[in-house]
């Protein structure tokens, strides 16, 4: 390749340029798909279990204990951890069903995770990672505080 035909835009890398002067291809940029692969690949699981996860629970519900309407209107999301885990091991739909209200909101928080450890580890890209960690970080910090 001629002198001519190389642009340099940082040194030591050099891009092809067309017959009037402009680079020909975009500069390389490292597992360029693969953050938004990972990224829509964990946020797909997580919606397909958590949608499977309340349709068991529903399922559950309805074999075990009919809900009635009364029991719909009054009845609340849980959202205390161990109180759920409890009401699944005694087989209870309607925590199996605040299961997968847990996995749908889970969800995004492990998609960000999951760029913050592309960012840092194979994309090294240092900048990136520590704001989508701090993303991440205010994220479970406000999930301390719901009430």
């Amino acid at each position: 390749m001629a002198e001519k035909d190389k642009l340099i835009i940082t040194p030591g890398v050099e891009l092809p340029v067309d017959g009037n002067g402009d680079a020909a291809v975009h500069p390389p940029v490292k597992n360029e798909f693969l953050i938004q692969d990972a990224s829509s690949w964990v946020l797909r699981i997580g919606v397909v279990l958590a949608v499977v996860v309340m349709v068991l629970g529903l399922a559950i519900s309805f074999l075990h204990q009919p809900p009635t309407v009364a029991h719909m209107q009054t009845s609340a999301f849980n959202y205390h951890f161990a109180a759920v885990w409890r009401g699944v091991l005694h087989g209870r739909g309607e925590y199996v069903i605040d299961v997968g209200v847990f996995l749908l909101v889970l969800t995004p928080i492990m998609r960000v995770a999951t760029s913050v450890v592309l960012f840092v580890f194979v994309d090294r890209d240092w900048f990136y990672g520590l704001v989508t960690l701090a993303v991440l970080l205010l994220t479970l910090v406000s999930l301390l505080f719901l009430h």
